[in-house]
């Protein structure tokens, strides 16, 4: 029995004596916390993805650091990206999560980037996102990509993003026939143009549209033509990939590197120059949280999507990606021009709806307001898109409080507001 228990006590002293001497939890018992910059305004979609990880990545990693979450917007990210690169320590107590889009705008070659892509310490992503077109059955006989490559299809657009650039791309590169109305102030306003029938087709997130327009996929309101990302999302095996669609290997390597900023849709890293066993224990802590049933619960109670990127992963792309030709960006940068004449849609709401705030989620990103007939009116508000204003001054959807009357202007109950004007 005695030697039992003395094996027993050398067991956990030799566990607590290793345990010890593991230098990574060392620092991270010393500096107990990691703080985590997110390139966005609270309440939006990286933040969510940013606070779930920060609910359960600690107890993965040695030492069991807090996880403080700090936004840090501006400039789509690069702000953020730019003070991690620059300024934070780069001992591991300091990560950031940005917006897909800003690994690219260095690698493109545009300005406001300060870092460089490939030298930051990447260690995974949450969700990566596939881009999918879709026509509307009830104003267009185009079904498939192939009709599309034969049939003009009116497709609406609103801005630089994958609502215009995605369409321009298939155009440029596989002879697809799409006509652009630009002008929309959203994705969201752009669906509901197309349930009018002004345009018949958008090119949008596939999550989002299957939690935004969800009746659409139940009721069988829509064709899908073709999806743009690395890979096929799982829900649309038969649905084409614009990389197969591709004939020639120019073309092929182009769109790969046009559609790998989907591939990492919700990308978290650390700066340069933070010691390799740090940088591989936090690797390893992510790719042990995103299987932990407590993370997988969290993440689905609140409705997020998951498609995991590993942080290897993602490094060997984006060096890969860093070293692509001047040649291929400048072509990028050319084919994801809409090549078409310019036509801009005359977009027109009307104040939808006027009452008392009785409900805010997300620090003002959503508000329920009570109309004067006792019914509800709900409304997302953009820290960037909504023009907000409280007793007429700009104001920040922070400051919004509960029983605040409020006139909101938005194309349809539950949809993004475009202007929010309170007393």
């Amino acid at each position: 029995m005695k030697s039992s228990i003395l094996l027993a006590c050398c067991g956990v002293l030799a566990a607590s004596t290793a345990y010890a001497q593991d230098p990574v939890a060392d620092f991270y018992k010393k500096n107990n916390t990691i703080r985590l910059l997110v390139g966005s305004e609270a309440g939006g979609g990286y933040d969510a993805y940013a606070r779930l990880l920060a609910r359960h990545i600690s107890k993965f990693i040695p030492g069991n650091p807090t996880i403080v979450v700090q936004n840090m917007p501006g400039a789509g990210g690069i702000v953020a990206a730019n003070y991690l690169y620059n300024a934070a320590p780069k001992d591991g107590s300091a990560m950031a999560q940005v917006q897909r889009l800003v690994p690219f705008v260095q690698i493109m070659g545009e300005p406001g980037p300060q870092f460089e892509t490939a030298k930051f310490n990447w260690l995974g992503s949450l969700a990566s996102e596939v881009t999918v077109c879709v026509s509307w059955k009830a104003s267009t006989d185009v079904k498939t990509f192939e009709d599309l490559k034969k049939k003009e299809l009116i497709i609406g657009g609103s801005g630089p993003n994958d609502t215009e650039t995605v369409p321009a791309t298939l155009n440029n590169v596989l002879g697809a026939k799409f006509k652009l109305i630009t002008g929309y102030p959203s994705s969201t306003a752009i669906t509901l143009a197309m349930e009018r029938g002004e345009v018949s087709a958008v090119c949008s997130s596939y999550s989002s549209l299957a939690t935004r327009n969800a009746h659409w996929f139940r009721d069988d309101k829509v064709n899908f033509l073709v999806q743009a990302s690395t890979q096929k999302h799982p829900a649309l095996p038969n649905v084409p990939l614009a990389l197969e669609l591709a004939t020639n290997p120019d073309d092929k390597a182009l769109l790969e590197f046009s559609d790998a900023r989907l591939a990492i849709g919700r990308p978290f890293m650390l700066p340069p120059g933070v010691p390799a066993e740090r940088v591989k224990a936090l690797r390893a802590a992510f790719d042990q949280m995103v299987k932990d049933k407590d993370f997988l619960a969290d993440a689905e109670k609140e409705g997020r999507e998951l498609d995991i990127v590993g942080g290897d992963e993602m490094q060997a792309l984006l060096e890969r990606l860093s070293k692509t030709p001047k040649a291929m960006i400048d072509r990028l940068a050319d084919v994801i021009k809409y090549k078409g004449p310019t036509v801009t849609a005359k977009v027109e709401e009307a104040a939808a709806a006027e009452g008392a705030i009785s409900a805010i989620e997300g620090d003002g990103a959503k508000i329920t307001i009570k109309l004067k007939d006792g019914k509800t009116y709900n409304t997302s508000i953009s820290g960037s898109r909504t023009n907000l204003q409280i007793a007429g001054k700009k104001a920040d959807r922070k400051e919004l409080k509960v029983g605040q009357v409020c006139a909101i202007t938005a194309p349809a109950d539950g949809q993004e507001a475009s202007q929010v004007a309170c007393k």
